[in-house]
Parts: structure tokens; sequence; C-alpha cells
């Protein structure tokens, strides 16, 4: 199945948005990762997208890798890094999606 995620980030310095791309390719190796761009909803943010292949047996893995905490069904979910403990202090927020 089709999944995507949707990352902000709590920066635009490219070292420290590259140091989160290489936190989410060891955490999954297959992500295909966007370019970077300029998040217009948060001034000094920037925000990409992931997709891959994944069976929807490990979704609930890969999540956990991700955020501690989600809200919403597993396979159209999201969580903040205000309140969460994020795979790094960098990150915003997530926005995880399975597509059937």
């Amino acid at each position: 199945m089709l999944a995507r995620l949707h990352v902000i980030i709590s920066s635009e310095e490219n070292s420290q948005v590259d140091q989160i791309k290489e936190k989410l390719k060891q955490i999954n190796s297959e992500f295909s990762i966007s370019p970077v761009r300029s998040y217009s909803g948060l001034k000094d943010h920037s925000e990409l997208y992931c997709t891959l292949e994944i069976e929807k047996n490990d979704v609930k893995t890969l999540l956990d890798k991700l955020n501690n905490d989600w809200d919403g069904p597993c396979d159209d979910c999201i969580c903040y890094g205000f309140n969460t403990v994020m795979f790094d202090h960098l990150v915003y927020c997530l926005e995880f999606v399975l597509f059937d």
C-alpha cells in the first residue's frame, strides 16, 4: 500500500533539514523524500513529504518509530511535537496517510 508522510520542520536551515532527512532514512530506508520547501503556515518552518510502499501490518511499527502518541487511526493520523515525543526535536508536526 502507498503511504505518505508530511513532515513540518521548525527550521529552514539546510543543515538541520538534512539532519531530519538522514534520520528519516535511518528509520526507513525505503522513504522517497521530496525536495524541501518553506512552509507557508508558520514563519521559519519548512516542509517535506515522504512516500513509501508498506504493508498494513507494518504501519504501527513505523509510526511508533516516528512518534509516541498519534491522534487518529493508523491509516490517517497526525501528531505535534509540542505535546508528544518526536523522532527529532526539530519536527513540529507529522501527518500520515495510508492509501488503499
